[in-house]
This record gives structure tokens, sequence and C-alpha cells, in this order.
């Protein structure tokens, strides 16, 4: 993984900290990258299975949450 694609999931993470999902216009607001960059780096992310994602019916865009992982 690039540092940019580290600097989006710990975004992502930090956001879920706080009880907030995050979607591509909120990154593109932090960061100032291009809305179609930043949909190809959360598809990326996703098939990596370090982010998942679900369309919110209230605000019409996919949301993105960190994997949780299982503690033993």
């Amino acid at each position: 993984m690039d540092g940019l694609e580290n600097k989006i999931i710990e975004f992502i993470q930090n956001r879920e900290k706080n009880n907030e999902s995050t979607a591509p216009r909120h990154i593109h607001i932090r960061f100032g990258i291009e809305i179609k960059e930043i949909e190809e780096i959360l598809k990326r992310l996703s098939t990596r299975d370090k982010i998942s994602k679900s369309y919110d019916r209230q605000y019409q865009e996919d949301r993105y949450f960190p994997v949780k992982t299982v503690k033993e």
C-alpha cells in the first residue's frame, strides 16, 4: 500500500471512532483528491478487505467503514 492509501484508511478509522461513516466526498474535502481517483483507491482497499462498503439511502451514496477484526 502506498502512503495515500494508508492516510485514507487512517481517516476512515478516525471517523469511525466518532461513529461516522466516510463517503468519497469526505475524502475529497479532506485531501483535495478527484472523486474518480478516490473511488479507485476505495475499490482497491475494499478488495483487499481493509474497508467495507454500504449504501446510504438517505444520502444516496456509498459509505465506507474499516473492516473489524475479531480479537480473542
